[in-house]
C-alpha cells in the first residue's frame, strides 16, 4: 500500500466533543494559514514579491471558505477533509509558485507566461505533486497531458511520465481487495496469480493470472487473463479529490484566463467517478465491442470473464502485443513506415467511426490504452471512461465537418451552437472554427500540417476572448470529446503520418448523412 495513501483512508473513531461540522470548519480554516506560511516564506526569498503574496493569502481565505460551504453539504464529507486539505494546500502552493516565478520574470523584464524555464518549472512541480497525491489528482495529471491545445510544450512532457509510470501498490493489499471481493482465496479462483504487477496506473493495478482449464485427455491450456484491481480506499480518495477539484477551478483563472473551467472540472469529476465501478467499464466494454462489430472497425476488444468480474475487479482474456508507442518507435527507427503509418490511419479511421457512426467513443485513448498484435492489429484496452453520442449529435458533428472541409465557417459557427457551443459573439465562435479548417480540407496531409501552430492559434483565440472580457463555453460532452481529439492530435503531431485526413473520414461523413 503507498504509505503517501494510507493517511487519507483511515477512519479512526469519532473523538468526542464538537460534531463533524465543527472539525471540519477548523480543518480547512487552516488552509489559509498554511498558504500565508508559504507565502510568508516565499516573501523572504524575495522581497518584490510581497503584494503579490498579499493576494496569495486573500485567495487561501477565499478557498477555505469556498471548500467550508461545499464540503458541509456532505453527509461524509468529515472523512475526507485530511484529503481535502493536502489537495488544496498542493494547489495553493502550486499558484504561489507561479506568482514567485512571474513576479521575478517580469523584475528582469521577460515574459512570463509563454517563458518555458518557468512552465517547466510549474509542470515538474505538478508532475511530484501528482505522483505523492496519487488517486484521482494523479488521473487528471494523466488527461492533461493529453491536451496540447490546453498546455503549453513542457507540461505535456512532464506530465506525460505519469502514464503507467505509477509505483505499484503492494500486492498483499491487492490479493486482499481480490478476496474481499470474491468472498474467496485467489487460487481458489485462478490457476495462476503474478505477484509484479504488469501495470500500476492512479486508480488500478493489473496482474497477470490464468484460468484453470480443463480436466481429462482433451484437457484445454489455461486461459490467460489479466485481472484489473481498483486499488484499496481509492474511492474515498477520489471523493475527496474532485471536491478540491471544483474549488482550485476558482483559482485556476488567474492562470488560464477567457476557459470556463467549473463545467469542465464538473464533467472530469463525473468521469473519475464512474471509472471507480467496473461493473460499469464492463458493460462499456461490451457496449464498444458489439458496436465496433456492427459497424466494421477492426479492432481488437479483450473479452471480460464475467463470472470473475465485479465492482472493483475485472478480468479479461489477455490480449498479446506491444505497446503502440514502443511498436510506432520500433517501425520509424527500422524505416517501414507504411506500417506505422497504417496503424495511426486505423486509430484515426476508428475514432471518426465512434464520433460519426455507432456513437461509443472511447473516452480515453492514450498510448497506454493500446497494443498493436503480433499479426498487426489494433487492440484497444481501458474502458472506464465511454462518451455515446446520440443520433443527433452524431449528424451534428457530420455536418460541422462537412461545414469546415467546404470552408464554410459561418455553418460551421452555426454548427457548433447547435451542439451546445456559446460565445460571447459569433466572431469567437467563427475563429474556433478556423482553427481546424486547413487540417479538414481535401487534399491536406497531416505530414505537413502544423498541429503545434494550430492548437496555439486556438489557444490565442481563446485567450483574446478572455482579456477581451469574454468567454467560450463548451457543452459538457466536449470535455471529453476534447481529450480525445486532443490525444489524437498528440500522436500525430509526433509521428507526422503521411495520411490525408479527408480520405479517412469521408466513408464515415457519407454513413452519417446516410443515417439522417
Amino acid at each position: 500500500m503507498d504509505p503517501t495513501m494510507s493517511d487519507d483512508n483511515a477512519a479512526p473513531p469519532p473523538p468526542p466533543g464538537p460534531g463533524p461540522g465543527a472539525r471540519l470548519a477548523d480543518v480547512l480554516a487552516n488552509v489559509a494559514g498554511l498558504v500565508k506560511n508559504v507565502t510568508a516564506n516565499v516573501g523572504r526569498i524575495a522581497e518584490d514579491v510581497a503584494r503579490d503574496a498579499g493576494e496569495v493569502a486573500r485567495d487561501a481565505e477565499a478557498l477555505g471558505r469556498a471548500a467550508q460551504a461545499q464540503w458541509f453539504g456532505l453527509v461524509d464529507g468529515a472523512r475526507a477533509t485530511p484529503r481535502l486539505t493536502r489537495v488544496v494546500a498542493a494547489g495553493a502552493k502550486l499558484l504561489a509558485l507561479w506568482r514567485w516565478h512571474r513576479l521575478r520574470a517580469l523584475a528582469r523584464g521577460e515574459d512570463p507566461v509563454d517563458n518555458p524555464v518557468i512552465h517547466r518549472a510549474l509542470a515538474r512541480a505538478a508532475y511530484d505533486a501528482c505522483v505523492e497525491l496519487r488517486g484521482g489528482i494523479l488521473k487528471l495529471g494523466q488527461i492533461a497531458s493529453a491536451r496540447p491545445d490546453l498546455l503549453p510544450a513542457p507540461w505535456i512532457e512532464e506530465l506525460s511520465n505519469l502514464q503507467d509510470r505509477v509505483p505499484p501498490v503492494s500486492t498483499e493489499s491487492i490479493v486482499a481487495q481480490i478476496e474481499a471481493e470474491w468472498g474467496a482465496a485467489v487460487l481458489d479462483k485462478l490457476a495462476t496469480f503474478e505477484s509484479t504487477a504488469l501495470a500500476a496506473a492512479s486508480l488500478a493495478q493489473v496482474h497477470a493470472a490464468t484460468l484453470p482449464g480443463a480436466t481429462g485427455p482433451d484437457a484445454a491450456p489455461h486461459v490467460e487473463v489479466v485481472v484489473k484491481v481498483q486499488v484499496p480506499g481509492i474511492a474515498d480518495v477520489v471523493e475527496a479529490d474532485i471536491g478540491a477539484l471544483r474549488v482550485l477551478a476558482r483559482l485556476a483563472k488567474d492562470i488560464v484566463p477567457g476557459v470556463e473551467l467549473a463545467p469542465i472540472a464538473a464533467e472530469l469529476g463525473r468521469a473519475l467517478a464512474e471509472e471507480l465501478d467496473y461493473r460499469r467499464e464492463a458493460d462499456n466494454l461490451a457496449d464498444f465491442a458489439a458496436a465496433a462489430r456492427a459497424s466494421g472497425d477492426p479492432v481488437v476488444v479483450p473479452p471480460v470473464v464475467a463470472y470473475l468480474s465485479t465492482e472493483r475487479v475485472m478480468v479479461m482474456e489477455r490480449v498479446p502485443g506491444e505497446r503502440l508507442n514502443d511498436a510506432l518507435d520500433r517501425l520509424t527507427a527500422a524505416g517501414d513506415l507504411a506500417t506505422r503509418d497504417r496503424i495511426l490511419a486505423t486509430i484515426v479511421e476508428s475514432v471518426a467511426r465512434q464520433v460519426l457512426v455507432h456513437g461509443v467513443v472511447h473516452a480515453d485513448p492514450h498510448p497506454g490504452n493500446f497494443l498493436v498484435t503480433p499479426d498487426g492489429q489494433l487492440a484497444v484496452l481501458d474502458f472506464g471512461c465511454v462518451l455515446r453520442q446520440t443520433p443527433a449529435q452524431r449528424l451534428a458533428w457530420a455536418r460541422l465537418f462537412m461545414a469546415l472541409i467546404a470552408r464554410d465557417e459561418a455553418r460551421a459557427a452555426h454548427e457548433l451552437a447547435a451542439l451546445g457551443f456559446v460565445a460571447d459573439d459569433e466572431a469567437a465562435l467563427l475563429g474556433l472554427a478556423a482553427t481546424i479548417v486547413d487540417a479538414m480540407r481535401p487534399g491536406a496531409d497531416l505530414a505537413t500540417i502544423d498541429f503545434n501552430a494550430q492548437l496555439q492559434q486556438l489557444t490565442e483565440r481563446l485567450a483574446a476572448a478572455g482579456r477581451a472580457g469574454g468567454s467560450i463555453h463548451a457543452p459538457p460532452s466536449f470535455v471529453l470529446l476534447a481529450r480525445v481529439l486532443g490525444t489524437i492530435a498528440g500522436m500525430l503531431v509526433r509521428y507526422r503520418p503521411s495520411l490525408q485526413p479527408f480520405a479517412l473520414i469521408a466513408p464515415m461523413l457519407a454513413v452519417a448523412a446516410r443515417a439522417a
